[in-house]
């Protein structure tokens, strides 16, 4: 049997000198030669310059996208009825017309046909006020039809009060007091368009720094056995104790950079009126960033067991895969089935259940229909399964990390010592 095969199997970690270091001293000290080596470095401060210049191009295609009301004219002979279509339209909340009084006739031709075919107006709406005629391009609109129809039946009705001697405004006050009240048990104020921005920036954030900085301590942890520094660190300190210490440090610089962008993100949605932010923002910032170190350590732990498990930058990605499923197929479900229907209970049970939860969660409270109890509870769960999966990925790590050469069987990294 080679020197290296048997290394291989038998070789057993040293053991470290217990009076050396506290296990709070060599978390620490692990720890803070993470955040240094990292926070320092270009990279990490071009990546946050990067994002939040994405942020800023995000939050530009919003406000340009979002459409004006649309133009609708009005012949000079149907002006009249102009009053009556705003304060009809003003009524409906689903809808946005503006109405502008055109010049049906002009030099050359039908000028009502020429500002439809150019896109000025979406209808042009003449003739008499009792039965107006509506002209469009191609299809007439539902909303807009429902509009013109409801303000030359209050005109008609109008005319008909005052024929018979009634007072209109005060007719129209009594039947105005009979109206049916709404009741919403869930009221958003945000649109469709900012309910999946929302959708969108939450998931993602949490998906990309769960990527980003998982595979970035999967790959230091490679490093360091591929240069044999785990063998020197190991000397001083505990495999626990090494782990904890670049968990640790590596949320921390991720938390950081989480925080820049999430400030970033509410200093751009309050300037512009983008987005409609929830009432409580620093709230939703604190529960951003407690699901983000829930939803880390708990990834990245897996991410750094399976890491142990190869002595090669290009082993790595075949024993990070499982844990890459687990990590996009919350994002996958979080785009596909939250922007169909929030309240759908498939969403709702699924976002209770670790390791979905830290990224299907805290997309459900930024909408803000995540009841306290369900929020609780998936806490509750996610701080279970990291409390077991730590306890798992830290025996792997220890049976892994000081094993060089060829691939550790997932069998013999889980073994009882």
């Amino acid at each position: 049997m080679s020197t290296t095969a048997q290394a291989d199997t038998d070789a057993p970690p040293p053991a470290p000198d217990p009076g050396a270091l506290s296990a709070r001293r060599a978390v620490g000290l692990v720890a803070g030669r993470e955040i240094n080596s990292r926070m320092r470095t270009k990279s990490f401060v071009l990546s946050t310059l990067g994002l939040v210049v994405a942020l800023g191009v995000y939050t530009l295609i919003i406000l340009f996208s979002k459409e004006g009301p649309t133009k609708v004219g009005i012949d000079r002979d149907a002006a009249a009825l102009r009053p009556m279509l705003t304060a009809v339209a003003d009524r409906a909340t689903d809808v946005d017309f503006e109405f502008v009084t055109v010049d049906g006739e002009g030099e050359g031709g039908d000028r009502a046909e020429k500002l439809l075919r150019d896109g000025d107006v979406a209808a042009v709406i003449s003739g008499d006020t009792a039965g107006p005629t509506m002209t469009v391009e191609r299809e007439t609109d539902p909303d807009l039809l429902a509009v013109v129809n409801a303000a030359v039946a209050e005109e008609r009705t109008t005319r008909e009060l005052e024929r018979e001697g009634v007072d209109p405004v005060d007719f129209a006050q009594r039947v105005a007091s009979s109206s049916t009240q709404t009741r919403a048990l869930e009221p958003s104020g945000n649109s469709a368009a900012e309910q999946f921005a929302l959708i969108l920036s939450s998931t993602g954030l949490l998906y990309f720094f769960f990527i980003v900085y998982g595979i970035m301590l999967a790959q230091g942890v490679v490093e360091e056995k591929t240069s044999r520094v785990v063998e020197l660190l190991l000397s001083s300190i505990r495999p626990w104790q090494l782990l904890a210490g670049k968990l640790i440090g590596v949320a921390v610089v991720g938390v950081t950079q989480l925080v820049l962008l999430g400030g970033a993100a509410v200093v751009l949605a309050e300037g512009t009126g983008a987005i409609s932010l929830p009432t409580a923002v620093a709230g939703t910032l604190v529960t951003m960033g407690v699901w983000f170190l829930l939803g880390f350590f708990l990834f990245a732990a897996m991410l750094a067991a399976a890491a142990a498990r190869v002595s090669r930058q290009e082993d790595l990605q075949a024993v990070v895969q499982p844990v890459m499923v687990l990590i996009t197929t919350p994002f996958v479900l979080g785009i596909a089935l939250l922007s169909k229907n929030a309240h759908d209970p498939v969403i709702e049970w699924l976002s209770l259940v670790p390791p979905l939860s830290p990224i299907l969660m805290p997309a459900r409270m930024l909408l803000g229909i995540a009841p306290a109890w369900q929020v609780a509870v998936s806490l509750v769960l996610a701080v279970a399964a990291l409390a077991g999966l730590t306890r798992i990925a830290g025996r792997m790590y220890a049976n892994s990390v000081l094993r060089s050469g060829s691939r550790v069987p997932l069998a013999e990294s889980l073994r009882l010592r």
